[in-house]
């Protein structure tokens, strides 16, 4: 599928092309979505098409990280089961799964088998804010003492319980920052802090179970999503840096495209040699400066823009080559 996008992306842009028609636009092979090595000058049409976002280049000191998987859970103490001591049946259901609730909240009630007139009646209420997460009753249905009837769990905070390999179990200190992006949001980090370990290694795996505290105040990590962390074990002095998704390549050919502010939408693959990289950011050795412009979305398509954009040519008619800045 990765080999057919450029073809697709030819036909994407082919309306843009009407818009600069030059003397070049009829010469053979003009359409082709072949790799550009050169700057080119996009349309707005086309800039909007591909999507393509910048970000500036910038001077920060760079985190040395080491990553582990992880599994969310629900923090000790604020899970509640619901149970009755008596046996009886369920007279009033209030709420289903998946429902917010407030402490205090009435949640079922439920008439005793005592027998009387009338019957005792127990109402349960909420013992704190959070969500159902199990309902086990039907109105109507039987109560067996002691038997769940609503489970209760509270999601404004969450831990996320990683694996973390033996080799690396020296730089987990309790308070650490770790960031967390979890797999059903990847747009999204959370920040958390090593709370706890556990007091063993898994026999299986080998790894030790760190347990990481975070807030979750909009209740979007649910208890066994999987996650992605990172810890954070030192932070090195200022380097320039872009984020990831700007550099790409392969080792040995590694580049951005870096925009070109003297002309609009303009764009040119510049090399670069990199440093040290975290889960963010990695450093630019070589290539870009502080305050240059690097595009981190599109980036990928941009290298086969081919029908509707322009070759950059200095005075003397010629194509400037990839460069970029040394430092």
């Amino acid at each position: 599928m990765k080999h057919l996008f450029p073809l697709f992306l030819a036909a994407a842009v082919c309306a843009s092309a009407q818009e600069h028609k030059h003397p070049h636009d009829d010469a053979p092979g003009a359409q082709t979505a072949t790799a550009q090595s050169g700057p080119v000058r996009l349309t707005k049409m086309m800039v909007d098409n591909l999507g393509l976002e910048t970000v500036e280049v910038e001077l920060k000191p760079m985190e040395k990280t080491f990553p582990a998987l992880a599994t969310v859970d629900p923090e000790p103490g604020k899970v509640a089961a619901i149970s009755s001591r008596v046996a009886g049946r369920v007279t009033k259901l209030t709420v289903h799964d998946g429902q917010r609730v407030n402490a205090g909240e009435v949640l079922l009630e439920v008439e005793s088998r005592v027998v009387a007139d009338p019957p005792p009646r127990l109402t349960f209420k909420a013992p704190m804010d959070g969500v159902i997460l199990e309902t086990n009753v039907v109105p109507g249905g039987a109560v067996e003492p002691d038997t769940n009837l609503l489970t209760l769990i509270d999601l404004s905070e969450v831990d996320v319980v990683a694996q973390v390999f033996e080799s690396q179990i020296g730089a987990v200190k309790i308070g650490q920052t770790v960031r967390i992006k979890a797999l059903a949001f990847p747009e999204l980090t959370f920040k958390g802090e090593v709370k706890s370990t556990a007091a063993s290694l898994s026999r299986d795996s080998g790894t030790l179970r760190v347990f990481v505290h975070t807030a979750n105040p909009e209740g979007k990590l649910l208890p066994g999503m999987r996650a992605q962390l990172a810890f954070i074990t030192e932070e090195t002095e200022a380097a320039v840096v872009v984020p990831r998704s700007a550099v790409l390549g392969e080792a040995g050919d590694l580049f951005v495209y870096r925009q070109i502010m003297t002309a609009p939408f303009a764009y040119e693959r510049t090399p670069v040699v990199v440093g040290l990289r975290d889960d963010r950011f990695i450093e630019i050795i070589e290539g870009v400066l502080p305050g240059d412009r690097v595009v981190t979305r599109g980036n990928y398509q941009l290298q086969y823009v081919g029908g509707g954009a322009q070759k950059i040519e200095d005075d003397h008619g010629h194509s400037h080559g990839p460069g970029g800045h040394k430092h």
